[in-house]
């Protein structure tokens, strides 16, 4: 008894719970020291806080985590901030991705700025995976992409064009035009009649213009600082303003979409069958009377709209004016496609699009132009939402994946040497898998994949039918500006402006 007098009875069962506690904590440490740690990619050393951040100061993101991966391979982990990014640099390592582990990287990560824009996500192009957004595909491409429309898509397209011809002749002789400008006015005219009917309202009728709304929209849709850094980003996007910039942004996109709807509400008992636009359709399937099985709610409409506003115009437009870029730098190119567009139509007035299929060289070059110039040269990030291995590294669940398509497309292992320059015949005997990724793969492919090159190859073939181009003030024509800018698009810095001069068919 004498050892309970000199040690109290407290101090012994205090003496015996922290002997337990380190007793379980050395087991613990022991066992997990005998469980093999995960093999993850490489990554560059990384700092404090900003995790690899500091590597794309000062530079283009997808070219800075290009020479990255000539560094540290083609599968490589990248941290901005807390949050881990798996680098995809290669085909073989784009195609694990994309359809081997499709099913596991077929999420998106979460953003306040998405899930702002889409209405808590309820979109087709951010939303996470999930029964909704499949119905919500199978709508966009029924009602938008699919048969039903193509018809009126071809005939709008048709016309368009035909303005912009008329437009670019009746302009004065020897002074550029601005193809930006031509351009975007035509997409934006077949993509909007389609989904919003002819008299679709242009502009907003309050706030910023159109382009300008939709620019803003693609800004935010990138994401804020909150993202990658949890505590301090959101601080900083509080005192900074871009919370604020996200609101206005969105009370400006909800307004015009609101619009929208409230024009097709009015007319909805008026227009045939013939005149029903996308819009129609989804007011119908969100009635009471719809009898598809999937009744869609106002934020549904709203949130289709909006991917239709984002992801319908400014893709088509930055690949008709890259082609055009390339097309013009290129004299020998430029003759080669002519010859073949101006032989295929000799016996018509005009460009058919039925001409379309017969131009071989033509199809290479667009697919030439979405090979260096994809659209958006790192996708939009796919999230791992399970354990897998690519390229034989562990992936943590939470991980995104960004894939570079711009690297991918222009790697001299996949392309040769001559992989930086615009070589059209390239693709005379080259079968394409994944050595060019512009509309992504698996089940986030984007929908419009097989539109879109469609549309730019129309409009290329009627500029060089009916005009002879070239570059303005004495410049050559390998040296026209090609600077690129942007993140989630890629746009052309300075806008393209080329000199046009009416073709003479009585020649």
């Amino acid at each position: 008894m004498e050892i309970f007098t000199i040690f109290p009875s407290w101090l012994l069962t205090t003496a015996l719970v922290f002997f337990m506690f380190f007793t379980f904590l050395y087991t613990l440490i022991s066992n997990r020291s005998s469980i093999t740690a995960p093999k993850l990619p490489p990554n560059p050393p990384k700092l404090p806080i900003i995790g690899n951040l500091h590597k794309l100061i000062g530079k283009p993101r997808h070219q800075a985590l290009w020479q990255l991966s000539k560094e540290y391979g083609p599968v490589m982990l990248f941290y901005i901030g807390s949050k881990p990014y798996l680098i995809i640099s290669s085909p073989a390592m784009a195609k694990q991705v994309l359809k081997t582990h499709d099913h596991i990287f077929c999420s998106r990560p979460l953003s306040k700025g998405v899930k702002r824009l889409t209405y808590n996500y309820l979109d087709i192009a951010f939303s996470p995976p999930s029964d909704h957004r499949r119905e919500m595909r199978k709508i966009l491409v029924s009602e938008f992409l699919g048969p039903k429309r193509a018809r009126l898509f071809n005939h709008l397209l048709v016309s368009e064009i035909e303005t912009m011809v008329r437009s670019i002749g009746s302009h004065p002789p020897n002074v550029a035009v601005n193809l930006n400008k031509l351009f975007l006015a035509t997409v934006k005219g077949v993509v909007c009649k389609v989904a919003f009917g002819n008299n679709y309202r242009q502009q907003p009728i309050k706030g910023p213009s159109w382009e300008v709304l939709v620019d803003e929209a693609l800004e935010m849709l990138g994401g804020g600082l909150g993202d990658s850094f949890p505590w301090a980003g959101r601080f900083i996007d509080y005192v900074s303003g871009w919370n604020d910039k996200l609101e206005t942004c969105f009370t400006n996109l909800d307004a015009y979409i609101e619009s929208i709807i409230d024009d097709h509400k009015n007319q909805i008992a008026e227009v045939t069958d013939d005149e029903k636009d996308f819009v129609h359709a989804l007011l119908e399937l969100s009635s009471e009377d719809n009898t598809s099985g999937h009744r869609l709610t106002k934020e549904d409409v709203k949130a289709l709209i909006m991917d239709v506003l984002t992801g319908g115009v400014d893709t088509t437009l930055v690949t008709l004016v890259w082609a055009m870029s390339e097309i013009a730098r290129s004299v020998r190119v430029k003759q080669k496609l002519q010859t073949e567009i101006r032989n295929h139509t000799r016996r018509t007035p005009k460009v058919d699009v039925l001409d379309i299929a017969k131009m071989t060289y033509l199809k290479m070059v667009v697919k030439e132009t979405l090979r260096l110039h994809a659209p958006a040269p790192l996708l939009i990030p796919h999230e791992c939402m399970s354990h897998c291995q690519i390229g034989g590294y562990d992936v943590i669940p939470g991980t995104s994946a960004l894939i570079n398509a711009w690297g991918i497309g222009r790697d001299p292992s996949t392309w040769g040497e001559n992989a930086a320059d615009f070589y059209p015949e390239r693709f005379e005997k080259f079968e394409v898998d994944f050595e060019m990724v512009p509309f992504g793969g698996g089940r986030r492919s984007c929908p419009a994949k097989n539109m879109a090159p469609a549309t730019v190859e129309f409009v290329i073939a009627n500029l060089l039918y009916w005009f002879d181009w070239e570059v303005p003030d004495g410049v050559k024509s390998e040296d026209l500006n090609m600077q690129e800018e942007g993140i989630l698009v890629l746009h052309k810095k300075v806008p393209l402006r080329l000199v046009p001069a009416k073709y003479n068919w009585d020649d």
